[in-house]
């Protein structure tokens, strides 16, 4: 039998902690007597530490609590969320003081598909001109939002050191996770994305170690940017504006 356990300690903040939330509850067994809890995820405190690498600012997220058992054992759990670079979901760890966790607790990335992306999504379908009204940072906004609902965690960097990609997504598989960088060209239709520009994020995804990178461009590429993908042996995907806006269009 497993007891739930409610209000164990008092809540210092909401468990959708700055983008990360825990996405099941504790399950839990004393080491002692061998009694079995579940702790509600949102009976958690919270805290949360920073501190700077060289992708950015990683962000870690510690959800914890603990407890007596009805044997007076002392109990006490933690997981560890870390976002890195801040806005990338990147693992999380259990830890465990007094008792074993039955389940691993699972934490993620709390996103969300904000209202205005979505009509900005049925204006730039209905007049396809619309995009170019747009700000850089607003296309590039556009550009996670649509690749949120095909999976991805993906987030806009901050513009003053986004140290060449524009957002930056994880894709789980199996188990693994897995980042792709992305390079937005809000760029009027008669100025194509040259292999200048494949050639620089080919090479920020060298230098860090990312396997995949995409370009998004409201425009088209040069004849020369299609034949050095096609060298790197699609290591970077190329999405004109025809092809993002049926990206779109998928539900």
């Amino acid at each position: 039998m497993i007891m739930i356990v409610k209000d164990v300690r008092k809540r210092k903040n909401d468990i959708r902690s700055d983008g990360i939330m825990m996405i099941s509850d504790f399950r839990i067994m004393c080491n002692d007597c061998g009694r079995k809890y579940r702790i509600p995820s949102d009976s958690l405190d919270v805290d949360y530490a920073c501190s700077e690498r060289p992708m950015g600012t990683e962000v870690q997220h510690i959800f914890y609590g603990e407890m007596d058992c009805r044997c007076g054992n002392r109990l006490s759990y933690t997981v560890t969320a870390v976002e890195y670079p801040e806005g990338a979901y990147d693992f999380h760890t259990c830890e465990s003081a007094g008792c074993t966790y039955i389940d691993k607790p699972s934490a993620e990335m709390d996103y969300y598909l904000p209202e205005p992306v979505l009509s900005i999504y049925e204006e730039i379908l209905q007049n396809p001109g619309y995009v170019y009204n747009l700000e850089p940072c607003e296309f590039e906004e556009l550009v996670a939002g649509v690749f949120r609902r095909m999976g991805f965690n993906a987030n806009v960097t901050q513009k003053t050191h986004d140290g060449g990609k524009d957002i930056v997504a994880t894709f789980e598989m199996g188990g693994v996770f897995y980042t792709t960088y992305f390079e937005c060209k809000r760029y009027s239709p008669d100025r194509p994305v040259g292999v200048e520009i494949v050639r620089e994020l080919y090479a920020v995804m060298e230098m860090e170690r990312v396997d995949k990178g995409v370009i998004v461009t409201t425009s088209h590429f040069t004849r020369g940017a299609v034949a050095e993908v096609q060298r790197l042996n699609g290591r970077i995907r190329l999405i004109d504006f025809d092809e993002l806006c049926r990206l779109m269009e998928q539900k």
